[in-house]
């Protein structure tokens, strides 16, 4: 039996308006396009639970990672990312000569003009192959012995370097930053402009290498430039779950490093049959989606999860196959959190008036400050 069951589902709130400069047009429409039975009914019955209320649209990290560094003791303002990465990258052992040592993560990205700011694509969508990632990585050799960093690459996407290569630094999330002028979103601190040098360096070089050509001969986006981001040093964290179902390399990694059992994010909750105790899933299906404003591929995206996840958490629940239910909401900007547990879905009162309209807790979610 699972104990308790938590689902954290990124980009799952439609954008409030004023983001962005957004009207109110594409929330209203979204909300009222939006059919989650499952998802209502289980919001609806919940207790709420902590919730991020700030007016700050400039947060370099996403909101579910931040309510995962809380929920491990890490600091959730400035979120180590890299070393947890790491050490999910490595398949959970890193070698001992790294330990204590801080660690920030060097991403192959690819960054193109708008008509007059530049914008990062979400790194996913490239795609890089091992061999596109070995060639690239052995044209900037030189480069980086000359800088005197000792570059790991243990996967085609995500490399990592000694934090003190450049000192801490203000740095965003690839996929906070994805879609978007990157002009704020730029690293900032006292030897920003030390890595901008290397950036431009490294642009250069693979600005006509064969793998790009290769790329762009085929449609697919050249691998242009680095993000680097989510410096820190590797932390004790305690257990978040007995399994956790994760494709997110943060949340394995954390979950490796507080001895948690870590598995591929099934399809439906179905291909979670057998699994028992406590159980954490990452569902970031939606998120793409929500970042290309891709609204209808959201809204099917959503709608997927409610028949795959949500509906069956509910049946589950009733039946007494599981304990309880968290839901870790997020948007662009903020995360709630709510708790339901089966006596809960006796509580009809819960389901009357405002507090009965899930439509409503999505869109002031939203809108949280």
């Amino acid at each position: 039996m699972m104990t308790h069951l938590t689902l954290i589902v990124p980009f799952s709130v439609p954008p409030g308006a004023g983001d962005d400069g957004r009207d109110d047009v594409v929330p209203g429409a979204l909300l009222r396009q939006l059919e989650l039975p499952a998802l209502g009914k289980l919001l609806t019955r919940a207790a709420p639970g902590p919730r991020e209320r700030h007016d700050d649209p400039f947060l370099r990290s996403l909101p579910q990672e931040r309510w995962l560094a809380g929920k491990a003791g890490l600091d959730p303002i400035r979120v180590p990312l890299a070393p947890y990465m790491r050490l999910a990258d490595h398949g959970g052992t890193v070698p001992a000569t790294s330990d204590g040592q801080s660690w920030t993560c060097l991403q192959p990205v690819h960054i193109h003009a708008a008509r007059d700011h530049l914008v990062l694509m979400p790194p996913a969508q490239l795609g890089i192959r091992q061999q596109e990632a070995t060639a690239l990585r052995a044209a900037i050799d030189e480069l980086l012995l000359e800088s005197g960093i000792a570059l790991e690459s243990p996967c085609p996407q995500r490399w990592y370097l000694p934090e003190a290569a450049f000192g801490p630094l203000e740095a965003t999330t690839p996929l906070r930053a994805a879609g978007r002028n990157i002009d704020i979103w730029m690293q900032a601190g006292a030897r920003a402009r030390d890595w901008r040098r290397l950036q431009n360096e490294i642009q250069m070089t693979w600005y006509d290498h064969r793998v790009n050509q290769a790329r762009e001969a085929a449609g697919e986006a050249p691998v242009n430039s680095v993000w680097l981001y989510g410096g820190g040093a590797l932390q004790p964290v305690p257990r978040l779950a007995d399994t956790v179902l994760s494709n997110d390399p943060f949340l394995s990694g954390l979950a490796l490093a507080g001895g948690s059992r870590v598995l591929p994010v099934p399809a439906g909750l179905a291909g979670a049959t057998g699994v028992e105790g406590t159980v954490l899933a990452m569902l970031d299906s939606a998120t793409e989606a929500h970042i290309a404003e891709d609204w209808g591929l959201w809204l099917d995206r959503m709608h997927g999860l409610d028949a795959d996840w949500f509906a069956p958490a509910l049946e589950a629940l009733v039946a007494g196959q599981v304990g309880a239910i968290t839901l870790v909401l997020g948007g662009e900007n903020h995360f709630a959190e709510f708790t339901v547990r089966r006596a809960d879905l006796r509580k009809f009162w819960r389901g009357m008036g405002p507090r009965g309209d899930w439509r409503a807790l999505l869109s002031d979610l939203a809108y949280a400050a």
